[in-house]
C-alpha cells in the first residue's frame, strides 16, 4: 500500500495525441515546480490514461499545493493497493470509520482488468460497509465518499475530492504582457488569461507610491498560480507622461480627455515592450461599461493605438463575478486597501470620442 495523489485534467484529453502528449509534457514540468517550490516531497510522478500519480507520504499537502497549477481539474489525497477486492473491502471499512452516518461509493474502472464492474463494487461495498458500520447510504446527501478508481492492475482507494482550477497547462499558448495596477479588475485578467495557458508578465504605471506598493503584493500573489513562469514585470512612472499631458489638455479645454491619453500611452508602451522582447499579445482588465473609459466607442479607440491583438477577458463579466475570483486568487483585499486618488483623473471623464476629435487634439497638443 502507497500513499499517493491522483491528479485528473479536463481540455488535455480532447486534444490530439501529438498535442496531448507535449501538453501532458508541460503539465508535468509544472507539477514538478510547485511541489519542490513548497518543499513537498516526492518519489515520482507516473502518467497514465488521463491520470497523473504523483507517489508522496504527504499527499493532503501536495494536494493542496497542486491545486493551483493550471490543467488539473480534481486531485484525490489516495492509497495505492493490489485490486483484491477483499483487502480493498477491509481498507474502505477502516476509512469510513467516526466521519458520519450517511455515505455513497462511487467506484470507476478506467482500464478493465477488475472483474467486477463499478456498479457491482458500488453495490456490494455499500453494502458491506453499511451493515459493518450500521451506516446509511445517500448517493446525493452524503456526510463522507469512498472513491475507488481501477487503473491497471491497481486500485486506489480515496475520501476526498479536491476541486482545482482546469483550464489549460501555463505555457502552452505564448507568453504576453498585461497592463496591471494596484485595482481589482486587471489582476484577475492576468490571472484568467494564465488559465488558459499563457505565461503572463506585467506592466504598471506607477503613480502614487501606495499603488506601487499594492502592486507588489498582487504581483506576489500571481506569482503563486504561474508554476512554470517566474514572472517578471516592467514599471513605468507614469506621473511625468500625465501632469504634462493634463496641463495641455486643460489650457485647450479638453481636460475629459485625460483618461483616453493615459490609457493609450499605456498600451504604446506595452506594444514597444512586446516588440522588444517578442510577447504575442497585450491584456488589459476592461470591462465593457463599467467606468466612463470603458463604452465600446473608447475601447474602439484604444485597439486603434496598437497593432497587436488586446486581449479583455473580463469584457462580458459583471462586477460581482471580478471581485468572486479577486477573491478566491486573494487579491481582492490587496486591491481595497487604501491610496491617494489618482490625481489626474477628470470630474467629468469622456465616454464616446471619436476618431476625428482624438486626432484633432493629438495634433493641436503635440504639433
Amino acid at each position: 500500500m502507497q500513499g499517493c495523489v491522483l491528479v485528473r485534467y479536463g481540455e488535455i484529453a480532447l486534444k490530439s495525441d501529438q498535442t496531448r502528449k507535449w501538453w501532458n509534457k508541460i503539465l508535468l514540468d509544472n507539477m514538478k515546480e510547485c511541489l519542490d517550490k513548497n518543499n513537498i516531497p516526492y518519489s515520482s510522478i507516473e502518467v497514465l490514461l488521463g491520470r497523473f500519480i504523483v507517489y508522496t507520504d504527504s499527499s493532503l499537502e501536495a494536494s493542496n499545493a497542486l491545486k493551483n497549477v493550471f490543467g488539473i481539474k480534481s486531485l484525490s489525497p489516495a492509497l495505492k493497493m493490489e485490486a483484491n477486492y477483499e483487502a480493498i473491502k477491509e481498507k474502505a471499512l477502516e476509512l469510513s470509520k467516526n466521519r458520519g452516518k450517511k455515505f455513497r461509493v462511487s467506484a470507476r474502472r478506467i482500464t478493465k482488468e477488475f472483474s467486477m464492474t463499478s456498479n457491482d463494487v458500488n453495490e456490494t461495498l455499500g453494502a458491506y460497509i453499511k451493515d459493518q458500520l450500521d451506516l446509511e447510504v445517500s448517493l446525493l446527501k452524503y456526510d463522507f465518499e469512498i472513491g475507488i478508481e481501477f487503473l491497471e492492475g491497481y486500485a486506489y482507494l480515496f475520501t476526498e475530492r479536491i476541486e482545482a482550477f482546469g483550464g489549460l497547462p501555463l505555457g502552452v499558448q505564448g507568453e504576453a504582457i498585461c497592463l496591471v495596477s494596484s485595482g481589482i479588475d486587471s489582476p484577475v485578467a492576468a490571472w484568467l488569461m494564465m488559465k488558459r495557458g499563457c505565461k503572463v508578465d506585467l506592466l504598471h504605471f506607477k503613480i502614487t507610491e501606495e499603488g506601487y506598493k499594492k502592486y507588489l503584493k498582487i504581483k506576489e500573489r500571481l506569482q503563486k498560480f504561474s508554476y512554470g513562469h517566474e514572472i517578471k514585470d516592467y514599471i513605468i512612472d507614469g506621473v511625468p507622461y500625465l501632469a504634462n499631458t493634463k496641463k495641455k489638455l486643460s489650457e485647450n479645454k479638453k481636460e475629459k480627455w485625460v483618461c483616453i491619453f493615459c490609457k493609450r500611452r499605456f498600451l504604446q508602451e506595452a506594444e514597444r515592450i512586446c516588440q522588444e522582447k517578442g510577447y504575442l499579445a497585450i491584456i488589459t482588465g476592461e470591462n465593457l461599461g463599467q467606468v466612463a473609459s470603458q463604452t465600446l466607442k473608447n475601447l474602439s479607440l484604444l485597439d486603434s493605438t496598437v497593432k497587436l491583438p488586446v486581449l479583455r477577458p473580463l469584457l462580458a463579466y459583471d462586477k460581482q463575478e471580478i471581485v468572486d475570483i479577486a477573491r478566491i486568487i486573494n487579491t481582492y483585499e490587496i486591491s481595497k486597501e487604501k491610496e491617494p486618488k489618482c490625481p489626474f483623473t477628470p470630474l467629468y471623464p469622456m465616454t464616446a470620442g471619436s476618431m476625428e476629435e482624438l486626432e484633432t487634439i493629438e495634433r493641436m497638443l503635440w504639433d
